[in-house]
């Protein structure tokens, strides 16, 4: 009958219209689920980027602490080398210090021993002095001495001359002497025997 027909072709037509309905549902949800796909695969992919990113930059990050520590390292040992000869020079600024005071003393010690020289060579001039003066004064006495000794040389060459003169006198008297007594004799002779 028609109204059978009716019914069933409506039937099939909603039928069809809700299969229709469904593709485009699934279809809808299909596309959907490929733009979701899509937009998480791009979100992946911009995230697998962001992480590259990340990773090459960890990468610096660790090579710029690899460097950072090796350079950490070589001023570690920078300093201990300069703290090594800051110590050597240390020691030998207390050893020249050392030295310099032994100088010092040493200098001190000269200069006191030229200072006591000193006072021994003004010492020693003086008595050189005084004992000139004493040689000019035994000079001037040897002088007047010997000067003295040849006047008396003089006068005792004098008194010998004298003396020799005298002696020849005393003998021409004793000469005159014996003539006279002789004389006188002869006198006495001539007498008696007148």
């Amino acid at each position: 009958s028609f109204s059978e027909k009716t019914i069933i072709t409506s039937t099939r037509m909603s039928q069809q219209n809700q299969g229709s309905n469904l593709l485009d549902v699934l279809k809808k949800k299909m596309r959907l689920t490929k733009e979701e796909m899509e937009k998480y695969k791009e979100e992946s992919e911009d995230m697998a980027r962001k992480l590259q990113v990340e990773i090459m930059r960890r990468e610096e990050a660790e090579g710029e602490v690899a460097a950072l520590n090796r350079r950490i390292q070589l001023l570690e040992e920078d300093l201990e080398r300069s703290e090594e000869r800051l110590a050597t020079a240390t020691q030998k600024l207390a050893e020249a210090s050392h030295a310099a005071d032994e100088s010092e003393r040493i200098r001190k010690a000269l200069e006191n021993k030229s200072n006591m020289e000193d006072d021994r060579v003004a010492i020693l001039e003086a008595q050189l002095a005084q004992a000139k003066l004493i040689a000019e004064e035994a000079d001037k006495k040897y002088e007047e001495v010997a000067r003295k000794l040849a006047m008396v040389e003089a006068d005792l060459e004098r008194a010998e001359e004298r003396a020799e003169t005298g002696e020849s006198k005393i003998v021409e008297l004793e000469e005159e002497l014996r003539v006279v007594g002789n004389n006188l004799k002869s006198l006495e002779v001539s007498e008696e025997k007148a």
